[in-house]
């Protein structure tokens, strides 16, 4: 049975209806494209074709009118939610059935914490498939309560949208086999960068709590469900903190490896404690939705049930830096003139280059729809550099992006995957300068 939505929750999903009927409800009353809409989230008119099909959209002017400029603000967010809202609904399902059906004890013990070939297989798999930076956050969600450890999760969440084949034949067929292959180059760079990173701090700290901020029951085995349903037996209780001798004696790697599936937590002084029920000082009944039951097997139908509910959670979760993105994108399309863009990124300079990245940090820029924009700014004088940073950075380096992932990773992650990203963007367009 899905659970029933929190007041803050129904908050969020009633603000996702209102913007999502908004989008649709506008373009029918004055007639624009519904291809537009559902295929690029653009407030576009009928009968615009080619790359101009991807970028044209109605002209909103800023003024000193507040509420008008609101309105469009809000309106050109809503298109963007009914362009993504598709994904999204996927991206839930792919979270749910990897969360589902994939073995957490079997992943972990395979990849570990990661390492170099694990990053560079995971950045490989992002290059080859084709998940638009619109839908990835819900399955990069997915792939860290499956048990695929961070470093390798984060190199696939960057290479996905940063580096997939299709993208790359684009970029190659409409920008040339130049910036294709520093395209190639850039998002390795970063996507390793970032792992490796990420890597060696899961492999030090082990405890996952330290890094996510989500709550879902990974997939595990049924004597590690039945250790944990004890743990948190003992958890609930006062005290609610307790050392390891009174916890499990002698099973100190058995509460690293609950750890590590996020469901406890330490402290400081060596305590173990269940984050949701100590935190939120709510009893073991609410924390179902985090601890596992006991349950040894489930049948196919059970499974299929669980799915339904673990992607409904998800979305209930992610909802609010959903709406939040949506309305951050709005305003990046109403606020930034696209003359003052172009201004700024002309020639090879080094200031051409940090500008285009910070560019692709300030601008929502869905999966397949940077090349005909760079495209677009290239036309009117972007350097080779430049582009080569807005390419690698618009598609996942996006704030609306940031926003979203804030939902799945606590803060220092958040900040060493925008920190990297940036300096690799940077990198990368300089040296692509030099030749």
């Amino acid at each position: 049975m899905l659970r029933k939505p929190k007041k803050k929750e129904w908050v969020y999903l009633v603000a996702v209806a209102l913007l999502y009927l908004s989008g649709v409800l506008y373009v029918y009353v004055t007639d624009l494209s519904f291809t537009a809409l559902f295929k690029y989230g653009l407030l576009q008119p009928k009968g615009v074709t080619g790359a101009e099909a991807r970028i044209a959209e109605i002209p909103t002017s800023l003024s000193w009118n507040i509420p008008q400029v609101l309105w469009f603000i809000y309106i050109k967010g809503s298109a963007v939610l009914v362009e993504l809202f598709q994904y999204w609904v996927v991206g839930m399902f792919i979270a749910a059935g990897l969360v589902v059906f994939v073995p957490w004890e079997k992943v972990k013990q395979k990849m570990g914490y990661g390492g170099f070939k694990a990053n560079l297989a995971a950045a490989v798999a992002g290059a080859v498939i084709p998940i638009c930076s619109c839908g990835i956050v819900p399955v990069l969600a997915g792939m860290v309560q499956a048990g695929i450890p961070l470093g390798p999760t984060m190199a696939f969440l960057i290479a996905a949208p940063m580096l997939n084949v299709p993208a790359v034949f684009i970029t190659a067929g409409i920008l040339g086999w130049k910036l294709a292959i520093g395209r190639i180059l850039g998002t390795f760079f970063i996507a390793l960068s970032v792992g490796g990173v990420l890597s060696y701090w899961q492999r030090k700290e082990r405890l996952l709590r330290r890094f996510i901020k989500l709550a879902v029951t990974p997939n595990l085995s049924p004597e590690l469900q039945q250790f944990a349903f004890k743990v948190a037996m003992a958890l609930s209780k006062n005290p609610t903190k307790l050392p390891t001798e009174k916890l499990a004696p002698n099973e100190e790697e058995k509460l690293y490896l609950l750890g590590e599936a996020g469901i406890l937590d330490r402290d400081k002084d060596g305590l173990w404690y269940l984050p949701d029920v100590s935190e939120a000082k709510v009893d073991v009944t609410g924390a179902c939705f985090v601890l596992p039951t006991g349950d040894v097997q489930l049948s196919l139908s059970q499974r299929t049930r669980r799915l339904l509910e673990t992607a409904w959670d998800f979305f209930l979760q992610l909802n609010y830096y959903l709406v939040l993105a949506v309305l951050i994108a709005g305003a990046i399309k109403v606020l930034v003139p696209t003359n003052v863009v172009v201004s700024l990124v002309g020639g090879k300079a080094l200031s051409s280059v940090l500008v285009a990245s910070v560019i692709a940090i300030l601008a929502y820029v869905c999966t397949y729809v940077e090349v005909p924009t760079a495209l677009a700014l290239i036309q009117k004088g972007m350097g080779g550099g430049a582009t080569l940073a807005y390419l690698l950075g618009g598609p996942g380096l996006s704030l609306p992006s940031i926003v979203m992932l804030s939902g799945v990773f606590k803060p220092r992650v958040l900040m060493l995957y925008v920190g990297l990203s940036f300096v690799g963007c940077v990198v990368a367009g300089s040296i692509f300068n030099l030749f």
